[in-house]
């Protein structure tokens, strides 16, 4: 019976149908592996931050906060390592007194400390109820490579963060604006 057994080739089928069990443990481990691993969608917020929210791939929207009752303020910073351009919107409330002269300068850190000018200022009415918007866009190279001259005011690209200067030549007592920034 046992010769009958083995002639008949049910031994060897019988070996044979268990190599396919390794290899669905090997798919299924390799499947669990890339699961773990971080999306490319993921897009990282600022430090203990809760005013970034991520948007798909690449875009970044932000609301920094600034507080204007002098003549110049300084916004909060953002992480925009990635960033090549900034789709800016400062929107005033309820301005008290005159503001006149206003811009709003764009500076970049590449080190978070030490933050140099991005573009050129812009002009923005602080009156109750404006709306300024403005785009500020990375100088991109005319050809194959391109070196910029090197400066320790300027930055032609954005670094690790960047933030909002406001200025005026006269101020009031109070001009509440609320700032939207996409970042691409």
């Amino acid at each position: 019976m046992k010769n009958s057994f083995q002639d008949s080739g049910l031994g060897r089928q019988g070996r044979q149908g268990n190599t396919a069990l390794p290899a669905l443990a090997v798919l299924l481990l390799l499947f669990t592996a890339l699961g773990l691993l971080p999306s490319a969608r993921s897009v990282k917020a600022a430090p203990g931050g809760t005013n970034v929210q991520p948007r798909p791939v690449g875009v970044v929207t932000d609301a920094p906060a600034i507080t204007i009752s002098t003549a110049a303020a300084t916004s909060s910073a953002t992480p925009t390592t990635s960033a090549h351009e900034a789709q800016i919107q400062w929107t005033f409330g309820a301005v008290s007194g005159r503001y006149s002269s206003c811009t709003v300068q764009a500076k970049t850190s590449y080190d978070g400390t030490n933050f140099l000018t991005l573009g050129s200022p812009a002009s923005v009415t602080a009156t109750s109820g404006t709306v300024n918007a403005w785009t500020v866009i990375e100088q991109m190279g005319t050809g194959s490579v391109t070196t910029s001259a090197v400066s320790s005011t300027a930055a032609l690209g954005f670094g690790q963060v960047t933030e909002f200067a406001f200025s005026c030549a006269s101020y009031g007592t109070a001009a509440p604006v609320t700032v939207s920034v996409i970042y691409r």
